[in-house]
């Protein structure tokens, strides 16, 4: 569907598009990184407006539509990832200014133009990905190797299991594909076969991975756009309470009134706009990297 849409030959502004893309964004990621992963919300309603105005200012029927509604359909789609305490607010603000802000780019700075069917927003996810994937596995294995070599990982059949079936898939999956007759470009198979390994190594020790981000902290400390961990907490107080993952105002002061000692909050969940800053920049210099993977 995506590959049908009318790809404009001229997107005007691309120039102001592109500089308040990257500059919202670097600012957005340095307050994630250096104010504990609160970025202001004047930062977040300024980018978006910012975003949405671009349009208007440099209006084209077409550009404008298709950048709006981008913009609109990935908000829609991150903002239950948010209520979930899946991804910060900022970040969903952030994925839709982009979007809003940039639909389409195909003339990177340093390479030669590419015909990418598809808005930016997805361009810039693939190597915001690849880095953040890396990123988590650099922070996890020497936490989770330290955790084996003590003695604390215990292994069961359940926790075997999903990663046997993914092994399994991958498996069947690169079966089927050496029986097709068409050669995959070595890059494609080398970038797929690390997804799956990083997949299989996040769903083998989930639970380990879990319990190193969580921090018992006290109810008068307790923050809006904290997440509990409510697999942590008795089942039974987080039904009575009615409990989310994402806390606002009304869910810290119910706390409060319970008078718990502590609650558990992932108080070490990793960041992510600043490999979202850095798939923006690479995709502005050099392109779409999916491209690259699949032609080599």
């Amino acid at each position: 569907m995506i590959n049908s849409l009318p790809i404009p030959p001229f997107v005007p502004g691309m120039e102001f598009r592109l500089f308040v893309a990257v500059a919202f964004t670097a600012a957005a990621a340095y307050f994630d990184v250096f104010n504990k992963k609160w970025v202001p919300n004047y930062l977040i309603y300024a980018f978006a407006i910012c975003a949405v105005a671009l349009n208007f200012v440099f209006y084209d029927p077409t550009v404008t539509f298709q950048a709006l509604a981008f913009g609109a359909g990935i908000f829609i789609l991150t903002y239950p990832l948010y209520k979930m305490g899946q991804l910060g607010g900022a970040d969903v603000f952030v994925l839709a200014s982009i979007a809003t802000a940039v639909p389409y780019f195909q003339k990177p700075l340093f390479a030669a133009e590419q015909l990418v069917q598809y808005p930016l927003i997805l361009s810039v996810l693939v190597p915001t990905s690849l880095l953040f994937i890396l990123h988590m596995l650099v922070r996890f294995i020497p936490y989770v190797s330290g955790q084996m070599r003590q003695g604390k990982l215990k292994i069961t059949l359940g926790k075997i299991a999903g990663p046997a079936l993914l092994l399994l898939s991958f498996s069947f999956f690169i079966y089927a594909i050496s029986t097709m007759p068409l050669a995959l470009p070595f890059s494609y198979v080398l970038v797929l076969s690390f997804l799956f390994a990083s997949l299989i190594f996040f769903s083998f020790f989930k639970d380990e991975i879990k319990d190193s981000m969580i921090e018992m902290v006290s109810p008068s400390r307790l923050m809006e756009e904290d997440v509990i961990a409510l697999e942590k907490m008795d089942s039974a107080l987080v039904k009575r309470l009615s409990l989310s993952p994402l806390l606002d105002a009304k869910i810290i002061a119910t706390l409060k009134k319970a008078r718990l000692k502590a609650v558990p909050i992932y108080t070490g969940m990793p960041f992510f706009l600043p490999y979202l800053l850095l798939g923006l920049i690479f995709t502005i210099l050099f392109g779409d990297l999916l491209y690259y993977i699949i032609s080599f």
